[in-house]
C-alpha cells in the first residue's frame, strides 16, 4: 500500500508540476504557437480557396472558349447573310428596273394587220423555246412574244384563263396573248404562233364555254385574269 500510495502521490506531483511548467510559460511562447496554429488553418484556407478558384477559372474559360466558337460561328453565317442580301437586292433592283419597262406606253404605236401580224409571228422564234412546266411555261412563252412586240410597236398584252373541261370537268389554267389588230381583237397560241379570235372579234369572257388551239376539248372560262393589257 505505501508503495503504490508513493507512486500516485509522485504521479500527481509529476502532472501537477508540469502543468505547472505550462501555465509558467512566457506570452510569447503562447503567440507563437497560438500563431502556429492560425498559419496552419489559414494556408488549409488559402489551399482551397485556390483550388477552387482555379476549377471555377477552368470552368469559366472553357464555356468562354465555346461562345468564341460559336460567336465566329454566328458571325461568318451574318457576313454570308448580309452579302447573299446585297447580292438579291442588287438583282431585284436589275429585275425591277427591268420590269418596269413593261409598263411604260409606247412612245409611237402601230396596229397591225391580222396578216401583218401573222407573217411576223413566222419570223419570230418565241415558239421555238423549250417548254417547261417550272422554268419556262406558257406565261413566260406569252411575256417573251409581248416583249419582242413592244420592239415592232405592237401593244400586246398577256392574260390568264382559268376554268375546267366541259367534257371531263378536268382543271384548266393557261395563258394567252391578245392584240387589237386592223381587223379587231385577236388572240395568239405563242407556243404554235396560231392566231383566232372570236365572232366579231369579241373578247373572252367569265362564265362562258369557248374552243381554243391549246386543247381538244371545250373549256369552259371561270375567271380571267389580265397581267398585261392590251390597248
Amino acid at each position: 500500500m505505501f508503495m503504490c500510495n508513493g507512486l500516485l502521490k509522485s504521479f500527481d506531483d509529476f502532472n501537477f508540476s508540469g502543468a505547472e511548467r505550462l501555465l509558467t510559460r512566457s506570452p510569447l511562447f503562447w503567440v507563437s504557437i497560438i500563431t502556429i496554429v492560425m498559419a496552419s488553418i489559414v494556408t488549409a484556407g488559402v489551399a482551397t480557396v485556390l483550388n477552387f478558384t482555379e476549377s471555377a477559372y477552368s470552368d469559366l474559360l472553357s464555356k468562354f472558349n465555346e461562345i468564341s466558337k460559336k460567336y465566329d460561328i454566328l458571325l461568318d453565317g451574318q457576313d454570308r447573310l448580309v452579302k447573299e442580301r446585297e447580292n438579291l437586292t442588287q438583282r431585284y433592283n436589275e429585275l425591277a428596273e427591268r420590269y418596269s419597262l413593261l409598263d411604260l406606253p409606247l412612245k409611237s404605236k402601230m396596229v397591225p394587220s391580222t396578216s401583218d401580224l401573222e407573217r411576223w409571228l413566222q419570223i419570230d422564234k418565241t415558239n421555238e423555246y423549250e417548254y417547261d412546266d417550272q422554268d419556262f411555261n406558257c406565261f413566260h412563252f406569252c411575256v417573251v412574244l409581248m416583249l419582242h412586240s413592244r420592239a415592232q410597236h405592237y401593244d400586246m398584252g398577256v392574260f390568264a384563263i382559268y376554268g375546267h373541261s366541259n367534257e371531263t370537268g378536268e382543271p384548266f389554267s393557261h395563258s394567252i396573248n391578245a392584240i387589237i389588230t386592223t381587223e379587231g381583237l385577236v388572240y395568239i397560241e405563242p407556243q404554235l404562233d396560231e392566231v383566232w379570235w372570236l365572232e366579231g372579234h369579241s373578247e373572252i369572257k367569265n362564265g362562258t364555254t369557248y374552243s381554243f388551239p391549246m386543247s381538244e376539248d371545250p373549256i369552259y372560262v371561270a375567271e380571267i385574269f389580265i397581267f398585261y393589257g392590251y390597248r
